[in-house]
């Protein structure tokens, strides 16, 4: 294992992800993005923005949640709040959460 991936999962291991984020991503089974918008960070399906190789992965069940490099090294917690900015984003992009 290289030097990269080491810390990329101890960054990974070390962020707090709420109860209701993990819920929310295991209902939908399918992966999911937190990307940065002018409104603050977004939860977003992978097929509708794509992870980038050196994003941070999270293991969410049998899910992965991707964040960038930059942005988790600043997070300590994934709060559910991003649940209210996934809708209200995704609703006023015209994307389909269901």
């Amino acid at each position: 294992m290289d030097s990269m991936s080491s810390y990329s999962d101890a960054v990974a291991e070390s962020i707090i992800v709420d109860k209701e984020i993990r819920e929310f991503i295991n209902n939908h089974d399918r992966d999911f993005r937190i990307c940065t918008t002018c409104r603050g960070p977004v939860l977003v399906p992978i097929d509708t923005i794509p992870s980038k190789p050196d994003d941070i992965k999270i293991r969410i069940g049998d899910n992965i949640l991707f964040m960038s490099l930059f942005q988790a090294e600043y997070t300590r917690r994934i709060h559910k709040s991003l649940l209210t900015e996934y809708t209200d984003y995704n609703a006023v992009c015209g994307i389909e959460t269901g």
